[in-house]
């Protein structure tokens, strides 16, 4: 980005405060003793025949649930409980949510065990995975995560992070949204979108411990009936389930019948829509496709293997993409399908989280987001996966899983990342009459929370647009945070032991200013303010300025984020030379007319209107927050 020239001082304040002073960091070698306590009450169970562990370190556990056990300083903590009796348990956290400075000690929640009893079985649900388009071919210089020639190995890197999580549950489905095949295929659908991924996809499923992948959404068709048998064919090689999709209708409405832990599912899917291209996506009686989820097909589906005596477990796939709520066709289907006999509904399509829903004596999670995918766009890095737990059917628990898609993969979310996604789905749930608990750093859906509020949702009009600035999901393994752009210098994440990451950037040699920006635009929201907040600490004085990149009607956003002019719209000067120092500033948005992406520029400019000389800059906090009109 060009030097921006600075206006004299903007209307709207930088504000300004010196941090509280932090203690001087213990050794960091040190080990730390760490507890907490494991809750057996959901089934008044006792702790007999429990084991748990801290990143594979064994604890020492009571009989009355309390646990102990030294561990080094780490970035990330995962508790583990396991026994003949329960459905293990596994969470992950941060180093700075278990850390308390008073006893330079880590303190873990109390966190509640599901037991195994008969008649009860353990689903889990993700959403959007694919792994083709740009971790092949990336884009804006990035590196490639999948290799063409041997991609298995990095297939099974992508998924790793959660595989503990996937090989726990008694099954395991993925919405399979994208075509397998190792050659470039013949034809593609007469559509502005389409990809593939390589075939050994369906093995990196297998063995990340996934059971069933649904077909049944707009990307099984997208090369027609070559790419589809080849999808199948490749997803049965690996050994898993699955439906949703078919060489014709019959087959694409058809269930799989799988019983697991004695209990007798039927996995169905469907797409919402039937796509405007010639052919279109869904299966008909003399070509392939989707399964089109109509009301009468899902009607005629579902009832027939709820007549059979089966568990009709139905995922979705439709809504708009980016929104907050089904739209009525979908959530009027997904209801649907419960009148007439379905178990459950988990369902996908919108790339973000959408609220849960207990309705009549089930639930309804109307979006999952994304699992494996390639989007840039920040809204959809907060996503989770589902678990749910059934009772002969019955539905007697689902627990939300907060990820973040970090570096095109998703890994456990921690931190605020964590916070963001389980806000959102407070919020969107309560909007319904479902109120979520905690568990941990986990969700929790009850059957009575549709009638009760176990946890009462705020009113407020604040939207989390930047969920990941406290830096603690920065890095995870080989993964690396790529949602933020910084011009005029070079960034790392820093691990500083009991405080956790921080963004460190050294500014290039005669570099006049550094810019720090989201990497594209934000989506247009019906928002009237931006609450751009963090805490900076600086080698020398600098002046800081805040502006705001809107992206034009009409011009590709590529192109935008080249072109498009930056309002400077509020900074001064800060001395931060060496301590912490908050800064906030809070700016309008263009309310007239329909609302348009933008981008909000943090600069850093050198006092005398000189060159930065190499100074360094940390960053830690960072939050981008809107205010809805």
């Amino acid at each position: 980005m060009k030097l921006i020239p600075i206006p004299p001082f903007a209307a709207l304040a930088l504000l300004l405060a010196a941090a509280t002073p932090a203690a001087a960091a213990p050794d960091r070698d040190a080990e730390l003793a760490a507890s907490g306590k494991i809750d057996t009450s959901f089934d008044n169970i006792g702790t007999e025949g429990l084991s748990v562990t801290v990143n594979n370190r064994p604890a020492t556990l009571a009989q009355d649930g309390a646990y102990s056990v030294d561990l080094q300083v780490e970035p990330y903590y995962t508790v583990r409980v396991e026994g003949a009796g329960i459905h293990t348990l596994i969470q992950t956290f941060g180093m700075t949510e278990l850390y308390r400075a008073s006893c330079d000690c880590l303190a873990l929640p109390s966190l509640e065990v599901v037991a195994r009893k008969a008649g009860r079985v353990e689903l889990l649900f993700v959403g959007d995975t694919m792994a083709g388009r740009r971790y092949s071919d990336p884009i804006w210089g990035e590196r490639v995560l999948v290799q063409r020639d041997d991609p298995l190995p990095d297939l099974r890197e992508l998924l790793e992070p959660m595989r503990p999580y996937v090989e726990a549950a008694d099954l395991a489905s993925a919405n399979l949204e994208i075509v397998l095949s190792d050659h470039d295929l013949a034809e593609a659908a007469p559509k502005s979108i389409v990809f593939y991924a390589p075939a050994r996809l369906a093995d990196a499923l297998a063995q990340a411990g996934f059971d069933f992948v649904t077909l049944g959404n707009n990307h099984s068709y997208d090369y027609l009936e070559e790419g589809l048998a080849s999808t199948i064919a490749a997803v049965e090689a690996a050994g898993l389930a699955w439906s949703g999709a078919g060489l014709d209708e019959k087959q694409a409405l058809a269930a799989s019948r799988l019983d697991v832990a004695g209990q007798p599912l039927s996995m169905l899917g469907y797409v919402g829509w039937k796509g405007r291209v010639d052919p279109n996506q869904v299966a008909q009686a003399d070509k392939g496709g989707a399964a089109y989820g109509s009301d009468r097909n899902i009607a005629a589906s579902v009832t027939r293997e709820a007549a059979l005596g089966r568990l009709p477990i139905v995922q979705y796939h439709g809504s708009s993409e980016y929104s907050d709520e089904p739209s009525k066709d979908s959530e009027r289907r997904m209801k649907l399908a419960i009148d007439s006999g379905a178990a459950l509904v988990a369902s996908h399509h919108p790339h973000v989280p959408q609220g849960l829903e207990v309705y009549g004596d089930t639930l309804i999670a109307y979006s999952t987001g994304n699992f494996l995918f390639d989007q840039y766009f920040l809204e959809t890095h907060g996503s989770f996966a589902l678990k749910v737990w059934l009772d002969d059917g019955r539905f007697v628990r689902a627990e939300i899983i907060p990820t973040r898609i970090l570096d095109y993969r998703p890994v456990p979310a921690v931190g605020s990342m964590r916070e963001a996604v389980l806000d959102r789905l407070v919020r969107l749930s309560a909007e319904r009459g479902t109120h979520i608990m905690r568990n941990g750093g986990h969700g929790v859906v009850l059957p009575s929370s549709g009638n009760a509020p176990l946890v009462q949702a705020t009113d407020s009009p604040e939207r989390i647009l930047l969920g990941s600035g406290d830096f603690e999901n920065a890095v995870y393994g080989p993964a690396i945070d790529r949602s933020l752009k910084i011009t005029g210098g070079e960034a790392r994440y820093d691990f500083d032991g009991r405080t956790g990451h921080v963004l460190t950037i050294s500014a290039e040699r005669d570099a006049p200013q550094i810019s720090l920006a989201p990497s594209t635009f934000f989506r247009a929201i019906p928002a009237s303010e931006v609450l751009v907040s963090g805490r900076i600490k600086t080698s020398r004085a600098l002046e800081m300025w805040i502006g705001n990149q809107t992206r034009p009607k009409g011009t590709d956003r590529f192109e935008a984020l080249e072109t498009a002019p930056v309002d400077i719209v509020a900074g001064g000067e800060i001395d931060a030379t060496g301590e912490w120092r908050d800064f906030a500033f809070r700016y309008p948005l263009d309310t007239t007319g329909a609302p348009r992406p933008f981008r909000p520029i943090l600069m850093l400019v050198a006092q005398d209107g000189g060159s930065l000389g190499e100074a360094t800059i940390e960053l830690d906090d960072l939050s981008v927050v809107a205010f809805e009109r």
